[in-house]
């Protein structure tokens, strides 16, 4: 059976589920009426909100394979067309089924998971995000932003297309435009606490692990003048730019922060010197590209299985998963373009250093030019 074939069976079946349910629901309300005994009408009562609840997610999944729920209830009943528009005030064309339904899913988080936590935790605005972390409130807001934000993007950070991403309502398009349609003034407090949770955890691991992914900017510095100044006096520049600026971050991370500014200096020319023989060596050049790629790949499995851990963890209330959630959002971040995660998995098989220089050497957009200019001169002359 072709895809659309299989696609249309879906929408028919869903259809015919939608009128199917809506005559249990308009039954179970003439039995209710009717019905005296209150032990009963608990029954009927339940019978009838768990019937509502499934012909939601019915209307919801014909709206998701493409059909129009609207096709399916033009002959109901004027009470069945009531029940319609409770469970759908917005409209039921596929477009406002759809947006109903991820701004249900977001209320859902906010008045819900989000106002429980609240209940029961705090934490100090004035703490470091490090300390906040501590706090399943903070952890909560943190992973409500976070999961706005990852239904906002339709690319991962790999590259490939995110699965989570969300066409039909998401708050990095449509939230500023929107919000006083879909969320009361409490709930708008709510997201906006959440958000500023978001990036000041966000600013937090950047910050931690910046110089991996700006390893590579200081170095774009000099490249606008580029050949305004003779060779030798471009290669000294570009040498001096990375014991002075590139690597003076690695080098306080290996060695302490308790270093002279004579031994910084000094460490990090060495450091420099290094860097030159990596460059000038292809083996270890291609070496280290073919690591990087590796754990770029690795990046990508690992990202699915964490992903696949925390829907589990959900689905079955399993322990551990505010720790799954977080190791989730810190490995999808991003650090200058470049993959956190990805990072972490090049330091843990290279180490620092030489996860440093792959960091490096990849993003550097003038690695020809400095390669052809630092490997032409001796150490002496770089004033190395």
């Amino acid at each position: 059976m072709s895809d659309d074939k299989k696609t249309e069976k879906q929408i028919d079946s869903y259809g015919k589920h939608i009128k199917v349910w809506l005559n249990e629901i308009e039954k179970n309300y003439l039995k209710l009426e009717k019905e005296e005994n209150e032990r009963k009408k608990g029954k009927i009562r339940d019978k009838i909100e768990e019937h509502k609840g499934i012909l939601k997610r019915d209307m919801e999944r014909l709206a998701k394979c493409g059909g129009s729920p609207e096709m399916f209830l033009g002959n109901i009943t004027a009470f069945q067309r009531k029940i319609i528009d409770e469970l759908f005030p917005s409209g039921v064309d596929r477009d406002t089924v759809a947006i109903e339904k991820e701004i249900q899913r977001i209320k859902k988080m906010l008045n819900e998971d989000l106002k429980e936590a609240m209940e029961k935790y705090t934490y100090d605005p004035e703490d470091t995000v490090e300390i906040k972390q501590k706090s399943k409130l903070f952890e909560k807001e943190a992973y409500i932003s976070w999961n706005m934000m990852r239904a906002s993007n339709p690319k991962s950070v790999s590259g490939a297309e995110n699965k989570h991403y969300n066409d039909s309502w998401n708050y990095a398009r449509d939230y500023d435009s929107t919000k006083d349609k879909y969320f009361s003034p409490e709930e708008q407090k709510l997201i906006a606490n959440c958000m500023q949770t978001y990036e000041a955890e966000l600013a937090y691991y950047r910050q931690k692990r910046a110089w991996m992914g700006r390893l590579g900017e200081s170095l774009c510095k000099t490249a606008e003048k580029i050949g305004e100044w003779g060779d030798i006096t471009q290669a000294r520049i570009f040498a001096d730019n990375l014991s002075r600026e590139v690597f003076i971050n690695p080098v306080k991370e290996i060695e302490g922060e308790k270093l002279s500014k004579e031994e910084l200096s000094e460490k990090s020319k060495a450091m420099t010197r290094r860097y030159i023989q990596f460059i000038a060596d292809e083996k270890a050049v291609e070496e280290g590209l073919r690591v990087m790629k590796e754990c770029e790949e690795q990046t990508d499995r690992q990202l699915e299985e964490l992903k696949h851990g925390v829907q589990s963890a959900e689905d079955l209330s399993l322990t551990g998963l505010r720790e799954l959630r977080k190791t989730v959002r810190m490995a999808e971040d991003e650090v200058g373009g470049v993959n956190m995660l990805t990072c972490l998995l090049l330091r843990e098989r290279l180490g620092i250093e030489k996860a440093g220089f792959v960091l490096l050497y990849t993003y550097d957009k003038l690695k020809e030019d400095r390669k052809e200019l630092l490997t032409s001169y001796t150490f002496e002359e770089l004033g190395l």
